[in-house]
């Protein structure tokens, strides 16, 4: 990264959201269970997997309750740490969600977190006031709402509507009904609260939503490895020295100056020098069996507030049939050499088929240098669950490209060639440091997320969007006689774009390196770059948002709220998205 968004003090933050300089003391050896070092995973990890609870629907609809609450530190702990923290149901991770097409979902969303004083809900709104340029106040971080990530559905009144804000100790009602038509597939459900998005989405507040196949609907092969699914909700649960969660500066990007606050115990100390672990449906390094020739169907979701992942699994290919919950319509199979890349809001189902040798296996999260990782600094290789193969043979098919293509959810559609108008989308991180004002401002087309703004869009029609990044080429002013490794520009950095209620077309490489048009809700922007994205506005009107799903950027005002006006016709027959 540049020299712009490294730290002149041992303490100071500067990365890319710079904060009041603490006072530096000499670092003290850290004590206790909760201390920021490294985690012991042959004590606290390699636990057999377990599935997240599972709330399965019944004719298709699922009426249920969802708690917000702190979990127990009596009964709740990380790698020995007692944590409390903002969670659903009081466990680390959502229960599963399951709903069939032209199903409704029926959601007591329940708030039992503890009610703020004035003083704390002030404190907590000065807190993200020091960071960055706001145009509205945040919502507490006790303050919460539901988003289902993917789903396109009716992003009004009591559906997805993440305008919402239910406070402390108060219920609210979701009826959320999905389209007879809509894409079976792998969504999820989290907290979207602007504001309090981070700190609870970092807690562990999501949950996994499946839009179930009618069985007869999937190839036999397929149907075989649905029934040995594995659901895998990777997360990146971000708590303090005292087992807690509420300092925004914690899910900051990372740099050699946290470290520093991670050997003082400090709330700001940030994810990669805090030594904590990914984990997956709350466990650390979890152990998957499976028997010679057996065939998983995984459905993968990076639930992480801030984390990308490149992930194989040693001596097996993962053969990919879906992104952000869409089938391909075939198979891409990417080798033992090759990574599926995850970024926050991603999903891939992948099908695993066991080795005939027996033996045992790593999944891995590939190491990444600096400019491609969304935390600012290269990553090393990262070990997330390990897979034993053991037992007698079970010999089990794959499913042909021939076969998937007929679960392509919108056939010979390739929106390139019919969109008509053009949306544009400038991401940009711009710092105002000096003596005396040391905040960042986070934007999309130069303006923070401001709900008077809104960007309007006209239902039915076919749009390119234009998406691109860019840094703060200016630099800093006030520089004369400071550390140039804090001042100077910033340059573009990645960011994460996530639009509501309708999904995109966008161009990848498949495994062999051909261009392949896939369908997704969810996308990096590399730096520097220009990416156009297609899609069409179909079915619903309303008010939704798009924005970086770095949840910290949203949080700091990278979002913009967008309208579809019109009329809502939702015809019979129409393909909804």
């Amino acid at each position: 990264m540049s020299g712009s968004l490294r730290a002149a003090a041992p303490c100071f933050f500067s990365l890319l959201i710079s904060a009041a300089a603490p006072v530096c003391a000499a670092p003290a050896p850290q004590q206790g269970p909760c201390a920021f070092v490294e985690i012991d995973v042959a004590k606290y990890g390699l636990a057999p997997f377990q599935n997240p609870p599972d709330l399965p629907g019944e004719n298709g609809s699922l009426t249920t309750e969802l708690a917000v609450e702190l979990t127990d530190p009596s009964a709740t702990a990380i790698a020995g740490c007692s944590v409390s923290l903002r969670t659903y149901n009081g466990r680390l991770v959502g229960p599963t969600l399951r709903l069939r097409p032209g199903g409704t979902l029926n959601l007591r969303l329940s708030n039992q977190l503890p009610a703020e004083s004035a003083q704390q809900v002030a404190d907590q709104a000065k807190q993200q006031a020091e960071q960055a340029f706001l145009a509205t106040a945040p919502h507490s971080y006790n303050t919460t709402n539901l988003h289902t990530h993917g789903l396109h559905v009716s992003p009004q009144g009591n559906s997805d509507n993440v305008l919402l804000a239910i406070p402390p100790q108060t219920d609210f009602l979701y009826e959320i009904k999905v389209p007879a038509n809509h894409p079976p597939g792998t969504f999820w459900y989290h907290a979207h609260t602007h504001g309090s998005t981070a700190i609870q989405v970092g807690s562990g507040m999501a949950g996994a939503l499946i839009i179930e196949d009618a069985p007869a609907a999937l190839p036999p092969a397929l149907l075989a490895a649905t029934e040995r699914e594995k659901v895998l909700i990777i997360q990146t649960i971000l708590y303090d020295a005292t087992g807690e969660a509420n300092d925004i500066t914690a899910f900051f990007p990372d740099s050699p100056s946290t470290k520093t606050l991670c050997e003082q115990g400090n709330s700001g100390c940030t994810w990669q020098n805090s030594r904590r672990r990914i984990t997956i449906n709350g466990q650390i390094v979890p152990v998957i069996r499976m028997r010679p020739g057996e065939v998983q169907r995984w459905r993968l979701i990076d639930a992480a507030f801030r984390e990308s992942l490149n992930l194989r699994l040693e001596g097996h290919t993962l053969y990919e049939i879906a992104l952000d919950g869409l089938y391909l319509g075939r198979v891409d199979a990417w080798g033992p050499d090759r990574s599926i890349e995850l970024q926050s809001g991603y999903r891939s189902d992948v099908l695993v088929q066991a080795r005939s040798e027996p033996g045992r296996y790593r999944l891995i999260d590939a190491a990444s240098a600096a400019n491609v990782s969304l935390r600012g600094i290269a990553e090393p290789e990262n070990v997330l669950a390990e897979v034993v193969v053991e037992g007698e043979p079970l010999p089990m098919e794959l499913p042909t490209s021939d076969q998937m293509a007929a679960l392509a959810p919108f056939p010979g559609v390739d929106l390139s060639e019919t969109a008509d108008g053009v949306q544009t989308a400038v991401f940009q991180i711009g710092s105002a440091y000096n003596a005396k004002d040391k905040r960042n401002y986070f934007q999309i087309n130069s303006h923070p997320f401001d709900p008077s703004r809104i960007r309007t869009l006209r239902l039915g029609e076919t749009e390119m969007w234009s998406l691109s990044t860019v840094g703060d080429p200016t630099g800093v002013p006030n520089c004369a006689g400071q550390d140039p490794d804090t001042c100077g520009p910033i340059p573009a950095l990645p960011h994460v774009f996530h639009i509501h209620v309708n999904p995109f077309q966008v161009a990848r490489q498949d495994p062999q390196g051909n261009r392949e048009m896939v369908w997704k809700d969810t996308v990096l922007i590399p730096p520097g770059q220009t990416l156009n994205i297609f899609t069409r506005y179909l079915d619903y009107i309303g008010q939704f948002v798009m924005h970086c799903h770095i949840l910290d950027h949203e949080d700091l005002g990278m979002m913009e709220l967008v309208e579809v006006v019109g009329q809502e016709p939702f015809a019979p027959g129409h393909i909804a998205h």
